[in-house]
């Protein structure tokens, strides 16, 4: 039997909080941690989905840059921590333009990330890198940070909601999974697990109507909090996922059923209690949780951007092949640089859904904001 489906039968009934973190995290059966024996991961072409970093390498030539031009500004390197760092596809793109570690623009690279067999590849990608399951497990950085996280929030588990209906009657009722007949699993409603979801729900000025399904994390800020807390008081951090405020995030015209749904074979799937462990599990992020995260440490809340803008702001136009730039004619090799380029840049799918939140504290935030002014042409 699924691994995955057996814990939940011998727990009888799990929040879908819970399953969520079993399928994704299960020790031997999870879909980021289970042992992976072929060489393709999860992101990427081969895998099940494309993130900023696997689309193109002008995502990681640009931020390369910018850490470069950080680096510069605060006259000395930077610590470099990067959370769900996968296999490496982002921090070994990162070292190549900013040089070794130890030797350019990062002094120290930190990468996080809870699948063993990932953090294996990486060691093995980022000579020098500090690798480790949780970030506590690493020591706190002197000086000046830079966090980076690229999709990892949104595949943080959450707590499933619906406002039902019975008669005259509203009541705000959680998913609940459990083992059906014929061992498949099914949804069930219940009264919420904890106080935290109805005050997470007041406190976010978030009222649902009648039959909405949304995705709550109580615990994102201070997920978020304890990471920039972490940094210390010079840093920082560049957050990329899918998400939006709470106005937009919880808008029944927008989201009447929620922003869940899983990914096999860059295919999406929306019964995402099927087959758990072979599916990758997603909603969309709260970035108020984000911002208020950032004011309970002294961090300002920061600025959110589509990423396609966040890029074109921070010259990743220069990046193109350079007979795109010239008018020239272009090789079998640049259309395809070009046409992945396009992907992230464009104001249209990834480069308009994903969005960038940069937030920072003392001298490093001060030196980011300068570079993350646009021209005064242009402002």
């Amino acid at each position: 039997m699924n691994a995955v489906i057996a814990e939940v039968r011998r727990r009888k009934r799990v929040t879908f909080a819970e399953f969520m973190e079993l399928a994704l995290y299960h020790p031997s059966a999870g879909y980021y941690t289970r042992r992976r024996r072929r060489k393709a991961g999860t992101a990427g072409k081969a895998g099940d989905f494309l993130t900023a970093p696997t689309v193109s390498p002008l995502f990681t030539r640009t931020l390369g840059a910018l850490i470069n031009e950080l680096s510069a500004t605060l006259g000395g390197p930077v610590s470099l921590v990067e959370l769900g760092a996968g296999e490496g596809s982002f921090l070994s793109g990162v070292l190549a333009v900013t040089g070794p570690i130890g030797m350019g623009a990062v002094r120290r690279a930190v990468a996080v990330e809870r699948g063993e067999w990932a953090r294996r590849r990486l060691a093995a990608r980022c000579p020098g890198a500090e690798v480790a399951g949780v970030l506590a497990e690493r020591p706190r950085p002197s000086g000046p940070v830079v966090l980076f996280a690229s999709e990892l929030y949104d595949a943080l588990p959450v707590n499933r909601v619906t406002m039902a209906v019975d008669g005259e009657r509203r009541a705000l009722k959680e998913y609940f999974v459990e083992v059906g007949p014929g061992g498949r699993l099914r949804y069930a409603l219940r009264d919420p697990s904890t106080p935290a979801i109805t005050a997470y729900l007041r406190d976010a000025n978030v009222f649902l109507d009648d039959g909405q399904v949304a995705e709550v994390r109580p615990g994102l800020r201070s997920t978020h909090a304890n990471a920039l807390a972490w940094c210390g008081h010079d840093g920082v951090a560049l957050i990329v996922d899918y998400g939006h405020p709470a106005r937009k995030l919880y808008d029944a015209r927008a989201r009447r059923q929620g922003s869940l749904v899983g990914y096999r074979a860059h295919a999406m799937v929306l019964d995402v209690l099927r087959s758990p462990g072979e599916i990758d599990i997603t909603a969309h992020v709260c970035f108020d949780d984000l911002e208020q995260a950032a004011a309970d440490v002294g961090w300002e809340r920061g600025e959110l951007r589509p990423l396609g803008s966040f890029l074109a702001l921070h010259g990743a136009l220069r990046f193109l092949p350079p007979a795109a730039a010239a008018g020239d004619r272009l090789s079998p090799d640049e259309w395809a640089e070009l046409s992945a380029a396009k992907r992230l840049l464009v104001p249209d799918g990834m480069a308009s859904d994903l969005k960038v939140l940069a937030q920072g504290r003392g001298r490093s935030w001060q030196a980011y904001s300068k570079l993350a002014t646009p021209p005064l042409l242009e402002a």
